[in-house]
Order: structure tokens, then C-alpha cells, then sequence
């Protein structure tokens, strides 16, 4: 049993014998006072205890009815027989409690059921990327029943994560509770497996590369950027596939906490998985593993490696090493060079009052720190900007446009189109040809601050929902340059979230619709995105690697400055 149960159960049951006493020494000292006594029962027992509702507690909360009862006897032995009755009911807890299997049982398989509910009835994609509500039923009720028999709170946020990467959707995620993350951290190192002293990316000329590599690993010929052409005698794509986090998509991990923490996202753009398609390989294997490589005389090399632990670090480390962006604050900005400034974006919010603001207006205090920068920066002499979209995890369009107002090109500039919601038949309107009515157009008015000069954005496939907005608005500016070893996340409709009893699941729940009336951004069947398609992809190359994990230089950084030179 819990011990609060415990101490809660024989806290009411003395308070029953306080009340076996008060009936007694309420006749010999007369006063009305008495009466607030046979209010302490209910009081202990009825309002909604630490751990939530129970039912094996019933018999505690009718013990605490019975008791209270004596509120309205007069006769002291009435007062006395429901005291004890109450005390009597109320140890019923105990065996109840401990014979009952589904004692304090959290409803796993209940969460399923209305979260699922929920998403289908309000999930707005769910035409456009062709999603089969029924076959996702028939795959995922099956896991999460299991998943309620073994009352296993790691499996449930792994198998949510799962769920939501069928959607290949970034704004469909799993919030688990904080109580859980020490369980979930716990399933998700066993579920990337072992460390054999690598990590492996995927290059942009369709090889695999060792990457994050372990020195003991140099005896063998093998370094960061060695071509690992089979693991366990598949290539390493195939072999991610079978990990139980590849369609998890988690790409994220907080060391500034006491505990380690994920992020669990997706990849709507198939580019984009693509691109991380090897990382999740050099966690398969058991005691010992047999990969083959390119050796440096060009030879094909198999060797037996035998894992030093678990894969969750170097995972993460390696997906911190390609993925950070400037370490500075949010709209924080640091000048790089005489002529070059950096503008750090980590989200799309300025404070409060303006995030919860349709309006474009509430960022003017926004662009005037930004102006009055700018113009500071060009009297010392900076003529370009780069602005660091990398990990950003979106926020407020309208921020959005107050940011690219500033350097923009002088005149009217598009942004997106609303969606219109008919009242009348509580749904998103549509054409006679099923296409969606077009609303209010967004858009915003550039003052060219920098005049001549450059801006380059760089992002990465994190850089999701309101970053995504930024992106396609940015590659249209003849002023501005897109960079990235990806393009982003490929996700902008508005999100809704939904709690139940052990998390919570965010999902598309309002329409955003380009120029043209289409959906803005995300992907369809198809899982190509309307985004990105400007971005200057940096190729990811031995290059690449070395600069990353050999000399600890923020590449795709260097690669703008380079570019700007030019």
C-alpha cells in the first residue's frame, strides 16, 4: 500500500475515536462547539486525496459519511455506535487495498481510448495525409491493454511516441507526466541499446559515416568519418528501422537538468528522416556486434566490436554536437566579426502580453530593441546578419513577421492565409471543389534596415511550426539566404492539446492555408513539405564530420560567415 493511504486510513480512524470521546464529554460540558467535531471525519477523508480518486478507499470515504452522521444525534450511545461503525468501515481499506490487483492501477488502457477519441474527431489533417483511424486502433488498443496489465509507465510513453509518429506530423506529440521521467528515461536507455563506441549519420552522397567515435576504436581503423558500409551484415538504415525509437523520432536532450530528459518530435519531411536514418543502428546488437568499413588504404575491413555500456549518451551527444545552435539566449545577439552579427531565435515569444496577441502591433517593442540594435551594430561597421533558427520550437507567426519586418525588402510582403470556420455546421468551410475557404490574408511591411546587406538563416529539421513560417517567408526575400545541413521540421498548422490522466497529446487542430488556398507547409501523402525547398542544403561530408567531432566547430556557422566573405 501507499503510504499515504496508510497514514490517511489511521488518521480517520483515530478521528473516530476523538469522536467516541466528544460524545461522551459533550453531555457533561454543555456547548455547540462540540457539533464542529463530527465534521473532522469528512474532512480527512472525503476531499480528493494526493494520489487522485481510489476506488479500493470506498469503504474509507462511507466510514467518513457513517461517522459524521453523529452530527445529528442527540443520544450520546447513537454518537458512539456511528463512530465506531465509521472506524470499522474504515479499516476495511486495508484488506480491500491490498487484495485489490487494480489497487491504485493508473488507467493506461483508459487514456488510449480518450485520447484517441479526441484526435480523431478533431485532428484537421487527417484528409490530407490519408490517416486510417481504424487500422491505428487495431495496432495500438492491443499495445496499450498490455501496457495497462503491466502498469509499465515507460512502455506507455514509448508507445505514444510511437503513435504519434504515424502522423509524421511535428505538432503531434506526448506530454508524459514529470513524476514519470525517471521510468521513461529508464525505458528509453534500454530501448536504444548498447554503445560499441560510435554513432552512425547518414552523408549527403548516401554513405554512412562513423561519427562521436571512441578512441579505443582507433586499433581497429576506425575514426570520425569512416564510410561503415554493413552492421550485423545490413545496412545501418535497415538496421535503425528495427530500433524501437525509430519511429519515435526523439532528438532532443536537456543536460542543464538534474535529469536526463527527451523531447520527442517527428519528421514530416521524409528528407529529413533521411537524413538521421543511420543513428539509431549503432545501438542494435547484443554482447557483440560485426561491422564492415572502409579502411584508410581503401580496403573493406570487418571487424567484432563488444559493447562498453548503453547507447543513450553518445546518442545524445552526438544529436547536441549536429544539432545546437549559437549558445545564447533567446533573441540575444552576438557579433561575430566586424561586419557580421548573430541573431539567436530559440522560439518564437517576446514576453506574455504579445504571444497571446493576434495582432502584429503587440511586437513593436520587439522590433524596436531590434531596430535600435541594428543600428547600433551598423555604426561599428556590421553590414550582415545571421540569424540562428536551429532548435527553434516555434511560437507566435506574428512574431514572426515583426522579426522579418526588419530586414525584409521595402514594400508589402505575404505571410499565410486563415482558414474560415463555419459556426452553423461546426467545421472548417470548403468549396464546392473540397478545397478550404480562403480567410483574412496575413501580411507584413519590410523596412530593409540593413539596406545592402545580407541575411542567412540557418535551420535544421527541429526548427518547427513558426520556424517553419519564417523559412518559406525568408527563401522568398531576394535579400535572404536559407542554409542547413536539412530543411525544417515542415509543420505550421495551430495546435490544440488534450489532457487525460497520465499526459497529455498535442495535435493540428486549426487550419493555415498558403496563397493559393492549399495547406501551408505540412506534407501529405506525399511526405514532402512546402518548406525548404529554397534551403541551401550544406552537404554533410567527412569535412563536415571532422569540423563537427574532431575540432568542435559549429560548421553550418562557419559555412555562413564563409558564404557572406563571398
Amino acid at each position: 500500500m501507499k503510504l499515504w493511504d496508510i497514514i490517511r486510513i489511521c488518521v480517520c480512524i483515530a478521528s473516530c475515536g476523538i469522536l467516541w470521546w466528544a460524545a461522551g464529554r459533550s453531555e457533561k460540558v454543555k456547548s455547540p462547539k462540540w457539533r464542529r467535531l463530527w465534521l473532522l471525519a469528512p474532512l480527512l477523508a472525503l476531499p480528493i486525496d494526493k494520489l487522485g480518486p481510489e476506488l479500493s478507499m470506498i469503504p474509507l470515504y462511507i466510514g467518513a459519511v457513517a461517522a459524521f452522521f453523529g452530527f445529528f444525534m442527540q443520544k450520546k450511545q447513537a454518537k458512539r455506535g456511528l463512530a465506531l461503525a465509521g472506524a470499522a468501515c474504515m479499516a476495511l481499506s486495508f484488506p480491500v487495498c491490498l487484495l485489490n490487483p487494480r489497487y491504485r492501477a493508473r488507467d493506461f488502457k483508459g487514456d488510449f481510448e480518450k485520447l484517441y477519441s479526441c484526435m480523431r474527431e478533431h485532428y484537421v489533417l487527417t484528409e490530407y495525409k490519408g490517416t486510417d483511424w481504424d487500422a491505428l486502433y487495431d495496432k495500438y488498443q492491443p499495445i496499450f491493454e498490455d501496457i495497462d496489465n503491466r502498469q509499465d509507465s515507460g512502455a506507455n510513453a514509448i508507445a505514444w511516441g510511437k503513435f504519434c509518429g504515424e502522423f509524421h506530423d511535428g505538432h503531434v506529440g506526448y506530454v508524459y507526466k514529470k513524476e514519470d521521467v525517471g521510468n521513461v528515461n529508464k525505458a528509453l536507455r534500454k530501448a536504444l541499446g548498447n554503445d560499441y563506441g560510435l554513432a552512425i549519420m547518414h552523408c549527403t552522397d548516401g554513405s554512412f559515416a562513423a561519427v562521436n567515435v571512441d578512441d579505443c576504436l582507433a586499433a581497429y581503423g576506425i575514426h570520425n568519418g569512416t564510410v561503415i558500409t554493413s552492421w550485423d551484415g545490413k545496412v545501418p538504415d535497415e538496421v535503425s528501422k528495427s530500433s524501437p525509437l525509430y519511429d519515435c523520432n526523439i532528438f532532443s536532450y536537456n543536460k542543464n537538468t538534474e535529469e536526463e530528459n527527451f523531447d520527442i518530435g517527428s519528421f514530416p519531411d521524409i528528407d529529413n528522416e533521411i537524413f538521421w536514418s543511420g543513428i539509431f543502428a549503432a545501438g542494435i546488437g547484443g554482447e557483440n556486434v560485426e561491422i564492415t568499413f572502409i579502411a584508410d588504404d581503401a580496403s573493406q575491413q570487418t571487424v567484432k566490436l563488444t559493447q562498453t555500456g548503453d547507447y543513450f549518451d553518445r546518442f545524445t551527444d552526438t544529436l547536441d554536437i549536429i544539432s545546437s545552435g549559437v549558445n545564447i539566449g533567446n533573441l540575444q545577439w552576438k557579433k561575430l566579426s566586424d561586419t557580421v552579427a548573430c541573431l539567436r531565435i530559440k522560439g518564437m515569444s517576446f514576453d506574455s502580453k504579445s504571444y497571446s496577441s493576434s495582432d502584429d502591433d503587440a511586437y513593436n517593442e520587439m522590433k524596436d530593441e531590434i531596430r535600435e540594435t541594428i543600428l547600433r551594430y551598423q555604426s561599428e561597421g556590421v553590414k550582415d546578419v545571421i540569424i540562428d533558427l536551429r532548435n527553434n520550437v516555434g511560437g507566435s507567426p506574428h512574431m514572426v513577421n515583426g522579426v522579418l519586418s526588419m530586414f525584409a525588402p521595402k514594400g508589402n510582403h505575404y505571410s499565410l492565409t486563415n482558414a474560415v470556420w463555419d459556426k452553423e455546421k461546426n467545421c472548417w468551410a470548403k468549396n464546392e471543389d473540397g478545397s478550404y475557404v480562403r480567410g483574412e490574408d496575413i501580411t507584413f511591411q519590410g523596412e530593409e534596415l540593413l539596406g545592402d546587406g545580407r541575411i542567412i538563416i540557418i535551420v535544421n529539421s527541429r526548427s518547427v511550426s513558426a520556424a517553419d513560417m519564417m523559412t518559406k517567408e525568408a527563401e522568398s526575400l531576394d535579400n535572404m539566404t536559407v542554409i542547413g545541413f536539412t530543411g525544417p521540421n515542415g509543420s505550421s498548422q495551430a495546435v490544440g492539446m488534450k489532457a487525460a490522466q497520465n499526459g497529455s497529446i498535442s495535435f493540428s487542430n486549426c487550419i493555415v492555408l498558403d496563397k493559393d488556398g492549399s495547406i501551408m507547409i505540412d506534407s501529405g501523402t506525399d511526405r514532402q513539405c512546402s518548406d525548404g525547398d529554397g534551403v541551401q542544403i550544406v552537404d554533410f561530408d567527412s569535412e563536415a564530420i571532422h569540423a563537427l567531432f574532431d575540432s568542435n566547430e559549429d560548421y553550418l556557422l562557419d559555412t555562413a560567415l564563409e558564404m557572406l566573405k563571398k
